[in-house]
């Protein structure tokens, strides 16, 4: 997979590539719906309060693999913007646009750093419990009460959410079709 995110980074920088441009959307898109639909599924684990399975997170870690880390960030910052503007919740952007971002970063510095000696699983397991725990300590600066007691049953609903978001990720990678986010060499 690091040979496929090696090929599919190379471009020129002198135009916009519409299959790169396409490819945000629907991964946008596709986050989007997850994330919708998520909002109205019951939690995770009922000891945690708001923990969700994060299938919306799938789009911006196959972003991570496919585009960069640019686009990932993309991916992730419009998830949130918009899922928060059309669920009529904009104050939940507030808890998810940190931990998002927190939970991106780290997810693409072990996939830069450690992508060979571990799996795409194991990086969305992490990333899924720094985004809670990135979240649990913006809703304590928020509401201004200890919430702590709070981590343990969220990073074991981090754990779960997020290897089962890595294996999502990776067979989707695996099973999507080369014209998807191939690049075309010039001859």
């Amino acid at each position: 997979m690091k040979r496929l995110y090696a090929e599919c980074a190379r471009s020129d920088g002198r135009r916009i590539d519409t299959r790169r441009l396409t490819t945000l959307a629907l991964l946008t898109a596709a986050a989007l719906v997850l994330s919708l639909v998520e909002s109205m599924l019951p939690p995770l684990l009922p000891i945690a309060p708001g923990a969700k399975l994060g299938l919306s997170n799938i789009a911006p870690l196959v972003a991570l693999i496919l585009l960069g880390v640019p686009d990932a960030f993309i991916v992730m910052t419009v998830k949130s913007l918009l899922g928060a503007t059309l669920s009529g919740g904009l104050s939940g952007l507030m808890y998810s646009l940190p931990s998002g971002t927190a939970s991106l970063a780290v997810e693409a510095l072990m996939f830069y750093l450690l992508f060979g000696k571990t799996s795409l699983s194991m990086i969305s397991l992490v990333g899924a419990v720094v985004f809670n725990a990135v979240q649990l300590c913006v809703a304590c600066a928020v509401t201004g009460v200890d919430l702590l007691p709070l981590l343990p049953p969220l990073i074991a609903a981090g754990i779960l959410a997020g290897a089962f978001t890595g294996l999502a990720a990776y067979y989707i990678i695996k099973k999507l079709p080369y014209t998807v986010y191939g690049v075309r060499r010039r001859k």
